[in-house]
C-alpha cells in the first residue's frame, strides 16, 4: 500500500506543560480545529477525548499519555495549501507521572511547550524542558491564558531566558481589543466568532498606534534573532533592508531545529484563540522524520558496534516499543514508533534484546482510547500492535530478515515513596498477583517487593498521587480491591568511608564442593550513581567466566540492603583479588561470595541513610511570607529564593519528601486558601545523624 502523506509532511509532536497550564485544553482545541471532533472536549466537564480514563476525568488531570492523528493544511507561508499529518501525544503535567513524558519524548520529533501566561515557567515546566533538551527535541512555546488577569508576556519571556536558558522570539502576542498581533507579517489577527473558527487579518495601517508600535518592535527583534540562522536575513538586516516572510520562516525553522531559537506564540485555548496559528507553526518550524539524523543503535551483544538506520521507507524495518497497555478487547497492546522501513500486518519481527520472534497480527492507528485497524505503516508512524507477548517498554523491534540492532532503552526513574498493600477479600487475593503483574508491565516506574520481616506486599512509586491512582486502577481496570497502609518514603543506604573485605566461601565436604574467594573494596560514589562494579583483578586469580557471578552477587546484595533493608546506592565496588579451585569453583559460588563479601565490606565502611528531597515552589501573598517560611523551616526545609510575582511572592525551597506529605493541606490553612504550591523530587540527601540512628534502629 503506497504512503498517503509523504514523510516530509509528517509531524510527530507532544504537548508538554506544568499541571494546570491548559495543556489538555490546547490538545482538545487542536482536535476541534483540525476537524477530528465536532465539538471540543472540556476538562472541567469531564468530556475530553484525550483524558479518557475515569481517574483523569474525575481529577481533571492527565495521568497517561494519549495519542491521536490529525490533518492540517496551512493557509499561508512556505507550506500553504499542502496537507500535513500531525501525530499528537498529550502527556501528563504532574511530576508523579514523569515516566509517561520520558518515554514519549523518546519517540517524538518535536514538542509544544505550554505555559500559563500568568505563572510563567513553573517547577514541572523546568523538568519537562530539560527532559526535551536531553533528548534533543526541537520545541515551540505557547503562552496560554493570555486573557487571564495577571497574564504577563514579558515576564514569561524573561523566565524562558533566565530559568531555561532559551532564546525566545515572539511570533504572535496579544494586542488591544482581543487582537493577536503577528510579528512575522506585521499585522493583527481578529477573531470573528466565539468558536474562533473564523478570523480576518488587520493590516498594520488599521492597527491602533500602540499595537502598530508593538508589532513593529516585535518584527525588528524577530529579524535580529533570525539573522543568526540565515545568510539572506543576515545580509538584509545589516543593510537595514526589508526581509520577506518566507526568508524569516526559513530562518526560524533553522533556529528551531538547531535548538538555538524558541519561537513563542500566544493565545487562549479555552477561548479558541491562537490555535490555528500554533498549528501553522508546528508545520512550519518543527521537523519531519526526514529532518532528523539516522536512528542509532548497536549490534546485539556488542555495545561498541554502532548501527545506523536512515528514516526511509525502503530501509530495513526498525521500531521502538515505548509503551505497553492491557486492553480488555485486544489483550496486550504495544505502542511502537517506526524509525525506518515499512511494517505490514502478518510479518514476523524480532524483539531485542530479548531475542524473541513475534508475528504482527493486528495493527492500529490511535485516537485516545479508540483504534482504527490498518494493514501497513511506514517510517515515522506511531502505531499500536496487538498480541506481542514478549515486547516490553524500551524493546527494539526489527525485521526478522534483516541484520538486527538494539536501540537505546527507556530507563525508568527510581521510586521515592512506598505503601503496603494487601487484597481486601479472598476473591481479590486470587486475582491480586496477575493484576499487579499487568500494572508493572504498563508502568515501569512502579516496583513491587515483599517486606523482609512481615511478608507484606510493598508497592513503590513516584509519589502519593501515583500510588493512589495505581490502587484505584487495580479496582476499576482489574476488579481487585486492596487495603493500603500509610505512605512511607523510599530511603536508601550508602557508606560513610572506604573499606576493604575478604570473603572465603569454601564448602568441600568431599566430592563436588564449592570454592570462591573474593577481596572487595568499597568507596563512596557520586550521588545518583547507583552501584558501580569494577573488576581490577590481574593474573587470572579469578577466571573471566566467574566475574559476572561476583557482580551479580554484589548487585543482589545491594538491592536487598545491608543495614536496614533499604537498597544500597552510590557505592563504587572494586574486585581486587581472589582465588579459585579448578574443580569446585562455579559462577554460583562466586555469586554467594560476592554477595556476602559486599555485605561485609559495606558494614566495615559504616552506614549512611539517604532520604528523597523535594524542590518546592510556593506562591503566596507577600504578607504571609514569614508564616510560610517558618513552617518550611520546621520541616527541615531550606529556603533558596524569594522573588516577587504579581501581587505576591514565589518562595523556592528544598525539603525532605517525608516531611511534606501533609503540607498542601497545611498551606491552605496557613494562607486561608490564598497560597498554592508545586513540588518535584530532587535527588537524595543524607539524613541527619539523630534521625538516621532512630530509623536504622527501628528497622
Amino acid at each position: 500500500m503506497p504512503r498517503i502523506i509523504p514523510t516530509t509532511r509528517l509531524r510527530n509532536i507532544g504537548i508538554m506543560a506544568h499541571i494546570d497550564a491548559g495543556k489538555t485544553t490546547c490538545a482538545e482545541r487542536i482536535l476541534f480545529f483540525t476537524g477530528r471532533v465536532r465539538a471540543p472536549g472540556e476538562v472541567h466537564r469531564g468530556t475530553t477525548q484525550l483524558d479518557h480514563l475515569p481517574q483523569e476525568r474525575a481529577k481533571g488531570i492527565t495521568i497517561t499519555s494519549a495519542a491521536t492523528t490529525v490533518s492540517w493544511t496551512p493557509q499561508s507561508g512556505i507550506h500553504e495549501g499542502a496537507e500535513h499529518r500531525i501525530q499528537l501525544i498529550d502527556t501528563p503535567g504532574h511530576i508523579d507521572f514523569t515516566i509517561e513524558v520520558e518515554r514519549c519524548l523518546r519517540v517524538l520529533d518535536g514538542a509544544v511547550f505550554v505555559l500559563d501566561a500568568a505563572s510563567g515557567v513553573e517547577c514541572q515546566s523546568e523538568t519537562v524542558w530539560h527532559q526535551a533538551v536531553r533528548h534533543g527535541i526541537p520545541r515551540l512555546a505557547f503562552l496560554n491564558k493570555v486573557d487571564k488577569p495577571g497574564a504577563d508576556v514579558a515576564m514569561c519571556l524573561g523566565d524562558l531566558r533566565e530559568r531555561l536558558g532559551a532564546r525566545p522570539v515572539l511570533l504572535t502576542f496579544p494586542g488591544t481589543g482581543g487582537l493577536l498581533l503577528d510579528a512575522l507579517r506585521t499585522r493583527g489577527i481578529a477573531f470573528d466568532d466565539e468558536a474562533g473558527r473564523q478570523f480576518h487579518m488587520v493590516p498594520a495601517s488599521e492597527l491602533s498606534d500602540d499595537d502598530r508600535r508593538a508589532v513593529d518592535l516585535a518584527h525588528t527583534r524577530l529579524v535580529e534573532a533570525c539573522a543568526d540562522f540565515d545568510d539572506e536575513v543576515f545580509e538584509a538586516f545589516c543593510r537595514g533592508a526589508p526581509v520577506s516572510p518566507i526568508a524569516l520562516e526559513r530562518a526560524m525553522r533553522a533556529g528551531t531545529l538547531s535548538g538555538g531559537l524558541l519561537v513563542v506564540l500566544c493565545g487562549s485555548a479555552l477561548k479558541n484563540r491562537g490555535i490555528q496559528q500554533l498549528l501553522d507553526a508546528v508545520v512550519a518550524y518543527l521537523p519531519s522524520p526526514v529532518d532528523l539524523p539516522p536512528v542509532s543503535g548497536t549490534e546485539p551483544g556488542d555495545e561498541n558496534a554502532i548501527v545506523l538506520r536512515p528514516p526511509r521507507d525502503d530501509a530495513p524495518f526498525t521500531g521502538l516499543a515505548f509503551k505497553t497497555v492491557s486492553d480488555r478487547s485486544a489483550g496486550v497492546v504495544t505502542f511502537v514508533r517506526i524509525y525506518s522501513g515499512t511494517l505490514t500486518a502478518g510479518t514476523e519481527v524480532r524483539v531485542l534484546p530479548r531475542d524473541t520472534r513475534e508475528r504482527v497480527r493486528r495493527m492500529f492507528v490511535l485516537h485516545a482510547d479508540s483504534r482504527e485497524e490498518i494493514t501497513e505503516a511506514h517510517t515515522g508512524a506511531i502505531v499500536a500492535i496487538a498480541g506481542l507477548r514478549s515486547a516490553r517498554t524500551g524493546d527494539t523491534l526489527c525485521a526478522a530478515t534483516s541484520p538486527p540492532l538494539v536501540l537505546e532503552r527507556i530507563l525508568a526513574p527510581e521510586p521515592v515513596i512506598q505503601i503496603a498493600i494487601e487484597p481486601a477479600t479472598a476473591d481479590d487475593r486470587d486475582r491480586f498477583g496477575e493484576a499487579i503483574g499487568r500494572m508493572l508491565v504498563e508502568d515501569p516506574s512502579l516496583q513491587v517487593s515483599s517486606h523482609p520481616d512481615t511478608g507484606q506486599t510493598i508497592l513503590s512509586g513516584m509519589g502519593q498521587l501515583h500510588l493512589e491512582i495505581t490502587v484505584d486502577r487495580l479496582r476499576t481496570d482489574h476488579g481487585v480491591s486492596v487495603a493500603m497502609g500509610k505512605p512511607e518514603v523510599a530511603y536508601r543506604e550508602t557508606i560513610a568511608a572506604p573499606a576493604r573485605a575478604e570473603y572465603r566461601y569454601i564448602k568441600q565436604p568431599g566430592g563436588s564442593g564449592q570454592y570462591a574467594v573474593v577481596t572487595l573494596t568499597v568507596a563512596p560514589g557520586p550521588r545518583g550513581s547507583g552501584i558501580t562494579f569494577v573488576d581490577e583483578t590481574v593474573g587470572g586469580v579469578i577466571p573471566r567466566e566467574m566475574i559476572p557471578g561476583v557482580e551479580k552477587g554484589v548487585r543482589g546484595a545491594a538491592s536487598r540492603g545491608v543495614f536496614a533493608g533499604f537498597p544500597v546506592v552510590d557505592v563504587v565496588v572494586k574486585l581486587v583479588d581472589g582465588a579459585f579451585h579448578a574443580k569446585d569453583s562455579s559462577p554460583a559460588a562466586f555469586e554467594i561470595a560476592g554477595s556476602l563479601g559486599f555485605q561485609r565490606a559495606v558494614r566495615a565502611a559504616g552506614a549512611v541513610l539517604l532520604e528523597p528531597m523535594t524542590t518546592v515552589e510556593v506562591t503566596v501573598p507577600e504578607e504571609l511570607t514569614g508564616d510560610v517560611v517558618g513552617d518550611l523551616a520546621s520541616r527541615r526545609g531550606v529556603v533558596k529564593s524569594i522573588s516577587p510575582r504579581g501581587h505576591g511572592v514565589v518562595i523556592g525551597a528544598r525539603a525532605p519528601l517525608g516531611a511534606m506529605f501533609d503540607w498542601i493541606s497545611r498551606l491552605r490553612g496557613l494562607t486561608s486558601g490564598r497560597g498554592s504550591a508545586v513540588a518535584k523530587v530532587d535527588g537524595y540527601d543524607v539524613v541527619p545523624d539523630v534521625l538516621a540512628r532512630a530509623k536504622l534502629g527501628a528497622s
